[in-house]
């Protein structure tokens, strides 16, 4: 079964990153000549999610002898120690990290799922002091999981894989009832037109926006350069919901959102549009959501949340890179979902249904929505598997 090959792979692959990042370091490094590497700046910004932001370029602080993979010690307000130093978010959640994000110009002090900000009791204008601790000491981790993307059209194979646009229809979901895909109105990675030509001539009827705010959406509705007409009739009609999700799956605003927002497709006809800004982490949780109210199995799961791994960053199936990132993030939604450490074991669609009842959603939106995806009336259902 792939399942059991995936978790025995994990066992051997995961011990020496682990290591890694929890061994006791001693004194700081060095520069060249021999000094201690130390630079500090000031919070410039608090993003949304608590991640502070520093008045130090990636480049600056790059060219003064710091590099990804390496272990920096980090003072700043109540908060001292020690975290790596990725382009990524490669750390578990709840863990440290220090960020040069492509795409972004500044480094920042994060915590995976958490909130450094209010964890170090900082502000904007605030000093951090970020000290090199230990030269390449998580290098491994920062090669294994480094994942960059092109936003460059002529990179990929297709506009549905640029876009990272596809239906969904795995488990019972029925052909032409979900679809899932990068933001069609965001246009922050230069996918938002391609999105949307695939979404228009489709004649979808409920979206489900997983990362804007009703405020950010209007804002986007107002810019001169916005062409997603039909999204925004779709709007205006009462037929998206703009959410503005965390990224943080197991806080109670992500699962009260999740509630929201499946309960409002419910409440709507097929065909549907699940998506965020890249369409690959919080629609991805939402699309493992419905495939497993849909009955589909985990290994129908894992496939299609991988796709988008390997649509952005051609990351290939049964390699270690592709194994990492379904046991760091696909494994721990799905942990979350069942309540149970072996996921694999349990029923899915049980678990959902329990889970999303657990946080607030109504037996009857859960079964009206299984009803919709599928094409087929519980009773029907029920007639079926008595007849098999």
């Amino acid at each position: 079964m792939l399942k059991n090959r995936r978790m025995k792979k994990l066992a051997g692959w995961m011990g020496s990153g682990i290591l890694a990042l929890s061994m006791a370091f001693g004194c700081a490094a060095q520069a060249e000549d021999g000094t201690d590497l130390t630079v500090q700046g000031d919070v410039i910004e608090v993003e949304k999610y608590g991640h502070a932001v520093l008045d130090i370029t990636v480049e600056d602080f790059l060219e003064a002898g710091f590099a990804l993979g390496d272990i920096v010690t980090v003072e700043a307000g109540s908060y001292s120690g020690d975290m790596p130093f990725f382009n990524g978010y490669y750390v578990d959640r709840g863990e440290y990290m220090l960020r040069a994000y492509p795409g972004y110009e500044n480094i920042a002090v994060c915590i995976n799922y958490g909130n450094f900000a209010e964890t170090a009791g900082i502000g904007e204008g605030d000093p951090v002091t970020v000290t090199l601790k230990e030269k390449a000491g998580a290098l491994d981790l920062q090669e294994i999981n480094n994942l960059e993307y092109s936003k460059v059209r002529k990179d990929y194979d297709s506009d549905e894989i640029f876009a990272n646009f596809r239906p969904v229809t795995v488990g019972r979901i029925g052909e032409g009832k979900l679809y899932r895909s990068a933001s069609p109105v965001d246009d922050a990675f230069n996918r938002a037109s391609y999105a949307y030509a695939l979404m228009e001539p489709l004649g979808v009827n409920g979206i489900m926006n997983l990362a804007d705010t009703e405020e950010e959406l209007t804002e986007r509705f107002e810019a001169e350069d916005f062409k997603s007409d039909a999204y925004r009739e779709l709007y205006e009609a009462g037929g998206v919901i703009a959410l503005g999700l965390p990224a943080d799956f197991s806080s109670e605003e992500f699962q009260e959102g999740i509630v929201k927002g499946l309960t409002f497709l419910s409440e709507l006809d097929p065909p549907y549009l699940v998506h965020c800004t890249e369409g690959k982490d919080r629609a991805g949780y939402a699309s493992m959501m419905l495939e497993a109210l849909l009955g589909a199995d985990i290994d129908e799961i894992t496939e299609d949340y991988m796709q988008s791994f390997v649509n952005y960053y051609k990351v290939e199936p049964d390699t270690h890179k592709y194994e990492l990132i379904i046991e760091k993030n696909l494994m721990e939604m799905l942990k979350e979902v069942t309540g149970s450490d072996t996921p694999e074991e349990e029923d899915l669609q049980e678990a959902a249904e329990q889970y999303l009842i657990g946080c607030g959603m109504e037996e009857e939106a859960i079964e009206r929505l299984q009803e919709k995806l599928s094409g087929e009336s519980a009773e029907n259902e029920e007639e079926s598997g008595s007849a098999a």
